[in-house]
């Protein structure tokens, strides 16, 4: 739409606005859907896919041309900044430059979301304005002292119909895996949150702009727990602990959440700094109970050792029923539990098939009403009811769980009652402890013969009070009411208060940080391991062989995306695994018949899982007939069957079709080239015909995993591989050949010496999303030496690469130097790169291994072989060099990098020096200490590098500076140091590769030691700032600078200047002047000679009599030249730091002939002027002689004119002094001079 000729924009102008008060009304008086802005949002998201190259066109379309009101305008700005990529806008300058370089600053990575929104909104005649302050982000950790750090992140308030509101439209944002801005999903919650709800992330410098009736205070906000926009908008409260860090007492404690919206919930419990899951081999969840009731959620923990533990909650809106498919939990809430001993004996809970007790979502899919409420019963007797009220067609099935007791034991001590209208569960166990109750429910006109999980109830056995067990726990006694049905209805009260159980469901969960991906699926029948007597096992026939077979050209469908999925169906896989059978009849029945597995994919699982986690040498039959399953299996654990033919044929007897593949496959003692050919490298694996679509599986591969760089029985471990379940057809043919080509299952098949020439590839390098990019053969022919090779690795940014590198016939080292020294890897941009040097003539072998940096249960943080090439260099180097020798031969982001809040500021890991310099700086967000090493090749003492480093803070970045004293390379490490965690620890954090064609030909550095320059602890609790550049390394021309630093109270400082150029220690300090303006301190300094000085500065409060001043600030002097006189600034006394400003004369030494008389009338006069605060009388003082200076009026500001006539040539020295009596008596020297 074209915009008007006569349209202007009138913004409102800054600083001009309402007084910020509490909003009148709030977001729910206004409206409780997003979909009551549908329209708008629509136009905003509308107008996002418009570039606009001018902003009153951009202003008039998105705002102006439906004469929105000043909530629609808000809203209509607020939802076209959550879905545009503001990186793409480039407005040309028409109106006032501002808006378009407050947009524009988006493109360079400078923009402010809230600065764009304020600018927007006032253009849009709204009152808006950006409010600085501190959030509490997802790196945020409870109970963190993050308001005495700068602030970290800006919002807005707008004022919409009479009411100021808050708004954050940079976290209402929503971006995909990729970064991209997601334009048709955002955070609605950040649109005028209620400032109640909002003040548990958000804490404003200006505390008017908290919109709270009451405001709170900083520890207010540090004390919260951390709470995400989430546990508001699905209606959770918090009922009483207020607070993130919660004590266990004695190792025990309850946390109690309320609720009003169906939810869901999970959570994810860890132990200290490393995030551990597990303690003594078992996992913490099993230490936390999860209770849900009608509207509360709690928490039941027992600690099984002291140290720090972090919970997290996450939760899911559960309005719309049960899921079909993987849904998404979010984190909701986070704790720092304390817990610092432990007086209690308990266990972990028993381990039953879900993470929550209680009712959830998923017992109310059944119209099911269990007498209890709560998920917890204590008996004195063991023994218990529970009734349950249902419709007559419904079934429940019950049973026990405990750690060391079999099913069938445990199933003896339950009894049922059915009723028309009503279930009576009786329990009665034989010994005292704590057992898991799983209630299982059967609609049979909906679920057939399937039974699925209810509920689930924890037992415990015990004369102990519950607060002995448990702890104390909020308002127990209105959880714990029964619930009674109606006589009428059918259903039996409980006789008494101690027969009487709690009801609780599971979800079966993986938790990530930031949320937690749960699918349900359930089987729940009474089951045993011996096959009924009506149960005939028999394997399909001809007729069942699916019409559909592969051709030449064939491509594959992808079932899954999760092997998450399958979390059930595993888990009963395993157990039929552990267990042990008289006869197949027997196993087929357990693994596949008496759960009812009928989907064909879960049976192709169930089946690879138990044959490639059973333990092979715990097969025994006691009957193994000649051609019968049974020998199959045996023949297994024998050697004398492959895993390919005992997997066809139990995937035969559970209804499926599945052919044995042969051919040849890489395996662990493979030599990249190796040609293929007879019995050498055969292998067998199956194809399986699944949901209508041929698969590839390798239980074989899938069982065993090699450790160790040879293949020995001593080397070897058993362990799943969920990767060899179902992989590409793509993939896989890096490492199996099938003999008949169809069983490629490719669109393309290709040749044997294609598939002699691929690289091996191991099965993390696809479970990490690897990529070839550089060279798909296996063997590489290096001519000149030197070879980069590339992997892709931008599907996953949480990767760690090592490698290894050795020659066949020398071995891993050349000449004393490790060979891994002569490669060195790095990533960028979403590649990990390879850089490998050939010292040598010959062949190399290159094994490449991948780790996650952020270790999953699965990974444990070890290093995985993800391929290998061969590389063969045709002729030997005449100097081969190495790389520097630096702790790893991974640049860039070290071991710790992800433990400290840091990010380089330059791009890369390789930095060229220019004339033989380089800097390199980190930011950070915590303080932190740094330390830094210089190696080199070239240099055998690493110390004779360190005059040739520096290291500095300069505000929130760390900066490393870099003379390399020789052409070449060198390596930088970096450590560092969190002193509130660490203690004198370093941590290694970056790596970098610096080059070097032309050396520093000037001075090294002086030796300083580390994190001298720069603030020291007491700088910031002074309240002093650096005013100017806070770079602590000062280059200076022509010998002469000042440095001033800010006071926020009275301050005395000193100085101290040392000359330190060529070993040398000479104190300089009477050439510098102390100058006190009331805001500030500053210092004249002058630089006799070329070289480098140390400026050491001293503070206390002028409050504090102390002699002793300690260090605050150190900084580092580069004189390149100078041209100031020599000549020293007068001698300053203690009282003269209190305040004091000299403006005549400033040479300390005083004499006839000067270049200037100044403000004096003639040569033979001196003018002095000085401000000197709550002084009563100022003087100049010559031998016995008095000068009394004359004062401003009304200031602090003293002068006067001396005749020196007659004292030059008589009197040495000359002094300004001082009374601050009223009247005048006693006196103190505030400056000398010399005569």
């Amino acid at each position: 739409m074209t915009v008007p000729e006569d349209f202007k924009l009138d913004p409102v102008q800054p600083g001009s606005f309402p007084e910020p008060q509490p909003p009148r009304v709030l977001k729910c008086d206004i409206y409780r859907d997003p979909e009551f802005f549908k329209d708008l949002d629509d136009h905003a998201v509308a107008e996002a896919r418009i570039s606009y190259d001018n902003f009153r066109v951009l202003m008039w379309n998105l705002v102006f041309k439906n004469n929105y009101g000043e909530l629609e305008k808000a809203r209509v700005i607020f939802r076209w900044l959550t879905c545009k990529d503001l990186k793409t806008i480039c407005l040309k300058s028409e109106v006032p430059e501002l808006p378009e370089r407050i947009l524009n600053d988006f493109g360079s990575g400078k923009g402010s979301y809230a600065r764009a929104f304020e600018l927007m909104a006032r253009y849009s005649g709204l009152y808006a304005v950006s409010i600085r302050g501190w959030a509490k982000g997802i790196d945020y950790s409870p109970g963190s002292d993050i308001t005495s750090k700068p602030p970290n992140h800006s919002w807005n308030a707008v004022y919409v119909d009479g009411s100021w509101h808050l708004l954050d439209s940079s976290w209402a944002l929503v971006r995909t895996e990729a970064g991209d801005i997601h334009s048709a999903d955002f955070n609605d919650f950040y649109f005028l949150p209620d400032p109640t709800e909002m003040i548990y992330s958000h804490f404003p410098e200006n505390s008017i702009w908290q919109l709270l009736p009451v405001a709170q205070s900083n520890a207010d906000f540090e004390r919260h727990p951390h709470l995400r926009s989430h546990f508001f908008a699905l209606g959770l409260r918090v009922l009483e602990q207020n607070s993130g860090v919660l004590h266990a007492q004695d190792g025990l404690l309850s946390l109690t959440l309320g609720f009003s919206k169906q939810a869901a919930f999970t959570y994810k419990i860890t132990l200290g700094d490393d995030r551990a899951e597990h303690v003594n081999e078992v996992r913490l969840s099993r230490y936390l109970l999860q209770e849900m009731t009608n509207d509360r959620l709690t928490y039941y923990f027992r600690a099984p050792s002291a140290g720090v533990y972090r919970l997290t909650v996450f939760a899911r809106d559960a309005s719309g029923g049960i899921p079909k498919g993987s849904v998404e939990f979010k984190a909701v809430a986070e704790y720092k539990i304390i817990c610092s001993k432990v007086e209690h004996d308990f266990g972990p809970f028993p381990y039953c098939s879900d993470s929550s007790w209680g009712s959830d979502v998923y017992t109310r899919q059944y119209p099911i009403i269990p007498s209890i409420r709560t998920a917890i019963l204590i008996t004195s007797t063991g023994k218990a009811v529970i009734v349950f009220g249902k419709e007559e067609r419904l079934k429940i099935y019950a049973r026990l769980v405990r750690d060391g007791f079999s099913f069938e034991e445990l199933k003896s001590w339950l009894s049922y009652e059915d009723g028309k209208n009503q279930t009576v569960l009786r329990i009665d166990v034989k010994h005292a402890g704590e057992y898991g109750l799983e209630i299982f429910a059967n609609d049979p006109q909906t679920d057939g013969e399937i039974f699925m999980h209810f509920s689930q109830y924890l037992i415990v056995s015990t004369e102990r009070e519950f607060s002995s067990i448990f702890g104390p726990v909020f308002d127990r006694d209105g959880l714990e009411r029964e619930v009674h049905f109606s006589v009428d209805k059918g259903c039996k009260e409980p006789k008494d208060e101690s027969d009487t159980l709690n009801g609780e469901i599971n979800i079966s969960t993986k938790v990530s940080e930031e949320n937690a991906i749960c699918r349900k699926i359930y089987y729940a029948k009474a089951v045993g391991t011996e096959a009924p007597s009506g149960f005939e096992a028999a394997p399909i026939t001809d007729n069942d062989i699916p019409a559909e077979q592969p051709g030449e050209s064939y491509k594959t469908t992808r079932l899954f995306d999760d092997s998450d999925l399958f979390k059930t169906v595993d888990g009963h896989s395993m157990e039929v695994s552990d267990a042990e059978h008289g006869s197949f009849r027997d196993l087929i029945w357990h693994l596949i018949y008496a759960r009812s597995v009928t989907d064909e994919l879960e049976k192709a699982r169930a089946v690879f899982v138990y044959l490639s986690s059973k333990d092979l040498s715990k097969i025994n039959f006691s009957k193994a007939e000649r051609g019968s399953p049974e020998e199959m299996l045996m023949s297994l654990k024998n050697g004398r069957k492959t895993y390919a033919k005992v997997y066809e044929t139990l995937c035969s007897y559970a209804g499926l079709n599945c052919e044995t593949v042969t051919g040849f496959a890489k395996g662990a003692d493979y030599r990249p080239g190796t040609h293929f050919s007879g019995d050498d490298g055969q292998h067998s694996w199956n194809a399986v015909y699944v949901n209508g679509t041929w698969q590839l599986i390798d239980c074989h591969w899938a069982a065993r995993r090699l450790v160790g760089k040879q293949v020995a029985g001593d080397n070897v471990r058993y362990e799943l591989d969920n990767y060899y379940f179902m992989p590409a057809s793509s993939q896989l043919i890096f490492t199996h050949y099938p003999l008949v080509a169809i069983w490629q299952l490719l669109e393309k098949p290709i040749t044997l010496e294609e598939f002699e020439n691929l690289v091996p590839i191991k099965s993390a390098f696809f479970k990490y999303g690897l990529s070839v990019i550089s060279h798909r053969n296996a063997i590489i022919h290096v001519e000149e030496g030197e070879v980069t090779i590339v992997i892709g690795c931008a599907k996953s940014s949480n990767l760690a690469f090592t490698f290894n590198l050795a020659h066949y016939e020398i071995g891993e080292d050349y000449r004393g130097v490790p060979l891994n020294q002569f490669a060195m890897n790095y990533q960028s941009e979403g590649n990990s790169y390879f850089r490998v040097r050939l010292p040598e003539s010959g062949s190399y072998q290159l094994v490449i291994y991948a780790k996650e940096t952020t270790p999953s249960q699965d990974t444990g943080g070890m290093f995985s072989g993800v391929c290998e090439y061969e590389i063969i260099s045709g002729k030997s180097q005449s100097n081969p060099l190495p790389f520097p020798p630096c702790a790893h031969n991974t640049w860039g982001p070290g071991d710790s990098f992800h433990d400290y809040n840091v990010t380089p500021l330059q791009r890369g890991v390789i930095i060229k020096t220019v004339n033989g310099t380089a800097e390199v700086q980190i930011s950070m967000r915590d303080e932190l200490r740094f330390t830094a090493k210089l190696k080199s090749a070239l240099v055998d003492d690493d110390t004779q590098l360190t005059p040739f480093l520096i290291q500095r803070l300069v505000g929130d970045v760390a900066v490393f500076s870099i003379r390399a004293p020789l052409a070449g390379e060198f390596g930088l490490e970096i450590y560092a140091n969190n002193p509130l965690v660490d203690g004198q620890s370093l941590h290694h954090v970056y790596q970098y590769l610096v080059l070097c064609d032309e050396p520093f030909t000037g001075e090294p550095f002086p030796p300083l030691p580390p994190s001298y320059l720069g603030p020291q602890p007491q700088f910031k609790p002074l309240g002093l700032s650096v005013a100017g550049s806070p770079d602590p390394l000062i280059v200076v021309e022509g010998g002469e600078l000042q440095l001033s630093f800010a006071t926020a109270q009275p301050t005395r400082m000193s100085c101290q200047l040392i000359f330190c150029s060529d070993g040398g220690d000479r104190d300089y300090s009477g050439l510098s002047l102390q100058q006190s303006d009331g805001a500030a301190i500053t210092y004249v300094i002058k630089l006799p000679q070329p070289g480098f000085y140390k400026a050491q500065f001293f503070a206390l409060p002028a409050s504090d009599t102390s002699e002793s001043l300690p260090g605050v600030y150190n900084s580092l002097i580069d004189c390149r030249s100078t041209f100031v006189s020599s000549t020293p600034f007068p001698k300053q006394y203690g009282i003269w730091r209190d305040g004091c400003y000299l403006y005549e004369p400033l040479d300390g030494h005083l004499q006839p002939n000067r270049p200037s008389k100044g403000g004096a009338s003639t040569y033979q006069h001196v003018f002095f002027s000085v401000d000197v605060p709550r002084a009563t009388s100022v003087a100049v003082v010559v031998g016995e002689d008095w000068f009394p200076l004359d004062q401003k009026p009304d200031s602090i500001s003293w002068r006067g004119e001396v005749q020196m006539d007659g004292f030059w040539g008589r009197e040495r020295k000359l002094s300004v002094v001082t009374s601050f009596d009223d009247p005048p008596s006693r006196y103190g020297t505030l400056l000398e001079y010399s005569m």
